[in-house]
């Protein structure tokens, strides 16, 4: 017996030993590859430490101060920053955004004269403002009146030129974005902050981008400096670190947050600390007047979130235009213009928060540059790492099997607990950012194998799903996943799959004149029967926000009628949504319409989130797109609109063409479908006119305006459809316009 005991004990050793000199194997090789599966556990942890640190921050912000605590507190005292947020109010004052030249102009003159040192815009204005007098003059042109108004009319209406004059004298800082693509150069760039020399141009590896959207030349040359926009996010779509410098060409140029540094401060020029890698220099750290700010080898800094947004004081800017502020908060501040409208969608995604204010980020960055307070990885880490895991690997894989099971898991926790406890210490008080998932897993996977645990593993894993997915799916669903495993996939894959957002129709004005309690009852009534739709037809519920419902087909099991059964399900939802609206409106209360977006494409899907919130959920382009086309219906006047894979895959079903559109961030043009119903159940009526607005929209792309005229014409005699209206009009415009050569009628959302 204690034989066969001592030739188990060889075999966990031995076992051990080898899972050990894997994890060292694995983490020598990670360092490289952000997308490894260690580092991507490293960003859960590293999201998790941070908020644990931003607790413990809170826990000690409400005991007294020493004397020492003081006096560090009092030497990160910087100037003030402050965020001028173009808010929901804001729009709801003022105008939607964009905002005329002249309304800007006014809010950095009564910044200024309050006293403001540097006026920081996370806005670029790439593009020239029309001016209302030169189209006047150009529409009397167009119809031969002999008539123009006078020249400083002109002038007086030119909102850029009244924007640079305002900049000028002042310290203003502009943001523009960089871009991949070395075809995309728009406006003019700032002067950089850094040349490289020749031999830096072949040796220092640094971030490079070719292409870049900048601000017009006249609003560039009247600031005093400018800096890129652009956000990194991590693999997760997280983003946890900043890059100071990109390269582009023969030069780098600065961060917005490191170009308003260098304003208050009044430099102009960098230094950079760079280290020799073999063949290549990397840098270490950037000097701006003699604050020494450490960076990994891409020249990037960890972003020091303070907590979830609203760490730093926040103006609305009507009030600033409306002055009905106390200014003195703005004298000798640094003010940031941005935005935390939703609409907008300037929200990041980031380790404290998913609907984080961008501007918030820049000023983090800003004030943490300032104040030369930036957690960093040291260059000795991965021989640190390498040391811990070895040491770990001996010791645990010699210990445990000569532990019994309470205490062996007793000591694999406390090893884990010094482990966890001694990297969130290293990170709040030394500022040190050392990965922990290696060690972490080292130490679980010890722990498993010589605890042989996998007995309670299916078990485990049945619970766990039926948690996981009961509010998502259908209860036969879970019935099915539980009985057959293999059919889902619970960790994240990509596939091909269909998305679902339905929306609420002017659901702010509903919502404005609803009590609380009105309101949520409204919302009960409407959510349940939707649900139970898209239950119904096999869908998967991802999430409800506000008035907003997003679903999904093909995940967890697969369906290979997903899209079908998708707009299915949106044709029931619209038939629900009417007699919904129908009873509303009997019981006194708003009647409600929904616009529903549909897209099918390669989606990446799985349970995601951080240690503290999870879901399963779906994210990727062809998400994206689904949101944008519920977003359009509204323009189309359409209660439905699927992109063009859609479409293709539903066989039975009749869809009416909309328009070929190339929405805002996307390159590639996609055809908008919008269905009709069941192809079996289609009129001769109906089958005749979609016919004909195929051929009118054939003369529309071949600039035939007058008979594409004609057919809409006669379309819109004897239809309601709202889309012909469209068309006309758009071709009463496009008719004034010189097209360029190449127009194929696609039509571009700027918005959406």
């Amino acid at each position: 017996m204690n034989r066969l005991r001592l030739t188990q004990q060889r075999v966990s050793v031995c076992l051990g030993i080898v899972l050990s000199a894997y994890f060292i194997y694995v983490s020598l090789g990670i360092h490289s590859n952000n997308n490894h599966w260690i580092n991507r556990l490293d960003y859960l942890f590293f999201d998790a430490r941070l908020n644990l640190s931003l607790a413990l921050d809170e826990i000690s912000l409400a005991a007294p101060l020493t004397a020492s605590q003081s006096a560090s507190q009092a030497a990160l005292q910087t100037a003030p920053i402050i965020i001028l947020d173009i808010d929901e109010k804001s729009l709801a004052n003022e105008g939607r955004w964009p905002w005329s030249r002249h309304k800007l102009a006014q809010l950095l003159s009564v910044v200024t004269e309050a006293g403001a040192l540097v006026v920081v815009f996370d806005v670029v204005f790439s593009e020239p403002e029309r001016n209302p007098v030169s189209e006047v003059n150009q529409h009397l042109a167009d119809h031969n009146i002999n008539w123009e108004i006078p020249r400083r009319w002109h002038d007086i209406a030119n909102g850029d030129r009244v924007f640079a004059d305002h900049m000028r004298d002042k310290d203003v800082v502009l943001g523009y974005f960089f871009q991949q693509q070395a075809s995309l150069q728009i406006g003019q760039l700032a002067n950089p902050v850094y040349a490289l020399s020749p031999q830096q141009l072949k040796q220092l590896v640094t971030i490079e981008r070719a292409g870049f959207t900048a601000n017009l030349a006249s609003l560039q040359q009247s600031a005093s400096a400018a800096g890129f926009v652009s956000t990194f996010t991590d693999v997760d779509g997280v983003i946890r670190k900043s890059p100071l410098l990109i390269r582009h060409q023969n030069d780098l140029y600065p961060s917005l947050a490191l170009a308003a540094m260098m304003q208050y401060l009044l430099v102009d020029t960098i230094e950079l600390e760079t280290e020799s890698l073999g063949q290549v220099d990397v840098i270490t750290a950037i000097n701006v007047a003699g604050k020494r700010i450490l960076t990994d080898a891409n020249g990037r800094v960890v972003i020091p979130y303070k907590g979830q947004s609203n760490n730093f004081a926040y103006l609305s800017a009507t009030d600033v235009l409306k002055q009905q502020i106390d200014f003195s908060v703005l004298s000798g501040a640094i003010v940031l213009v941005g935005t935390s409208a939703i609409g907008l969608a300037d929200l990041k995604t980031t380790p404290v928060g998913t609907q984080y204010p961008g501007v918030e980020v820049h000023a983090t960055l800003l004030q943490a540059l300032l104040n030369e307070n930036f957690p960093y990885r040291p260059e000795w880490e991965a021989g640190l790492t390498l040391c811990v895991l070895l040491l770990l690997g001996v010791v645990l894989s010699l210990l445990l099997p000569r532990l019994g099971p309470v205490t062996a898991l007793m000591v694999s926790v406390l090893s884990l607990c010094a482990a966890v406890l001694g990297n969130v210490y290293l990170w709040h008080q030394q500022g040190l950012d050392l990965p922990i998932a290696s060690v972490v897993l080292l130490i679980s996977a010890l722990t498993l194998l010589n605890l042989a645990y996998g007995y309670v593993q299916e078990s485990k894993s049945k619970r766990l799903l039926t948690d996981m997915f009961h509010q998502y799916v259908p209860k036969a669903h879970i019935d099915r996943m539980v009985a057959d495993p293999s059919a889902y996939q619970f960790t994240g894959e990509s596939k091909e799959l269909t998305v679902l957002f339905a929306d609420i129709r002017n659901f702010t004005t509903i919502s404005e004149g609803l009590t609380a309690e009105a309101l949520k009852a409204l919302l009960n009534q409407y959510f349940t029967p939707i649900t139970k739709i898209i239950f119904d037809h096999d869908g998967t519920i991802d999430k409800y926000v506000g008035d907003m419902v997003m679903a999904f087909w093909g995940a967890p099991l697969n369906d290979e009628q997903h899209a079908q059964n998708a707009v299915l399900a949106a044709l029931a939802m619209q038939k629900e949504t009417q007699l919904l609206s129908d009873k509303f409106v009997a019981m006194g209360l708003p009647a409600i319409h929904i616009g529903i977006g549909l897209n099918s494409g390669l989606m990446n899907v799985g349970d995601m989130g951080s240690s503290y919130r999870r879901a399963y959920t779906v994210i990727g382009d062809a998400v994206n797109l689904g949101s944008r086309l519920e977003s359009i219906t509204k323009y189309y006047g359409a209660n439905i609109l699927v992109g063009e894979n859609t479409a293709s895959q539903c066989e039975a079903i009749a869809f009416a063409f909309v328009d070929c559109i190339q929405v805002k961030g996307k390159d590639q043009p996609i055809a908008v479908y919008q269905p009709l119903g069941l192809k079996a159940d289609m009129s001769q009526q109906q089958l005749a006119e979609l016919t004909d607005f195929a051929h009118a929209y054939d003369l529309y792309c071949q600039q035939r305006w007058d008979d594409a005229l004609r057919y809409l014409i006669a379309l819109k005699n004897t239809s309601l459809n709202p889309i012909y209206d469209l068309y006309i009009d758009r071709i009463k415009d496009l008719r004034l316009q010189q097209l360029p050569a190449n127009w194929n009628g696609v039509f571009r959302h700027s918005s959406k």
